[in-house]
Formats: structure tokens, sequence, C-alpha cells
């Protein structure tokens, strides 16, 4: 995460306490669940997560599958920030992991008064979504292409 975001959590009117708070998590803890409804966003000071999400193979399985593993400086939980729609993956914590958790109707009230503070973290968002989107692409076509493969 660049910059941006620091400088919100360094803003006098974003205060500890009241708008995030640091926490910490050991090996194994969940620290949130696909399709829940909370717009916390995390910023990861230390340590290792991986994001999870849940896979229908057929009505009566299911699958965890791996989506990737996030570390020092990288964020989550972006995508609910707005409220638009429940979690879509699980987070877990693959180490003693230090984070910020950012309540969300306070990071986008701020960023709502601040425009010149919030406009860069959402172009952060956007290229980092940006690019995730490029490589989910590049899965499933490879996918595809192993499954034609086979038929």
């Amino acid at each position: 995460m660049s910059n941006a975001l620091h400088t919100i959590l360094e803003h006098p009117e974003f205060t500890r306490g009241k708008c995030w708070e640091e926490t910490t998590f050991e090996p194994g803890e969940t620290i949130l669940h696909e399709g829940d409804t909370s717009r916390d966003l995390y910023l990861i000071v230390s340590g290792v997560v991986r994001v999870n999400m849940t896979v229908d193979v057929s009505p009566e399985k299911h699958l965890e599958s791996g989506l990737m593993e996030m570390t020092h400086g990288d964020t989550f939980g972006e995508l609910n920030l707005f409220g638009i729609a429940d979690r879509v993956a699980t987070v877990v914590s693959m180490s003693t992991t230090k984070l910020i958790r950012m309540d969300g109707a306070a990071l986008t009230a701020f960023m709502d008064r601040y425009p010149e503070l919030g406009y860069p973290v959402l172009k952060d968002y956007l290229v980092k979504h940006a690019d995730m989107l490029r490589i989910a692409k590049e899965r499933i076509g490879s996918l595809y292409a192993e499954r034609l493969s086979h038929e």
C-alpha cells in the first residue's frame, strides 16, 4: 500500500481508538469470514494471512480454495468498504499477524470529508483490483484451456 493510507492513519481527525485500532491474530485464527457483512478494512503491519474462498463443486461438495497470501503493507477488506455486498472470502492468519483494523464507515466518511486524501487511496485500490482481475482472467483461461484439452 502506498503512503496514501498511511497519510490518513496519521491525520489528527482519524483517531486511534475511534477510527482504527491495532490488533493481533495468532496462526490459524480467522480474521474475517466469507459472507460476513462488516465494512472494516485491514492493513497488515506484520505477519502473513491467507485468503480462502469456498468453491461449490456440487450441491453436496464444497472446497476451500487458497486464493493468495498477503503480508506486510497489503490491505484486505476494501471490497466491502462501501457496504455493497457480503465478504467474498475468508482470511486466516498464517503466522502471528499484527493488523490495523479501520472502521469502514469512519474511513469512508473521512474520505468524503477529505477527497484530496481519499482519492489516492481509491486509486491504489482500483489499480490493485485491476491487476487481480487480469490474474484471475489468466487463471480462468488456463483452466478452461486445460479442460478443453481433456475433452
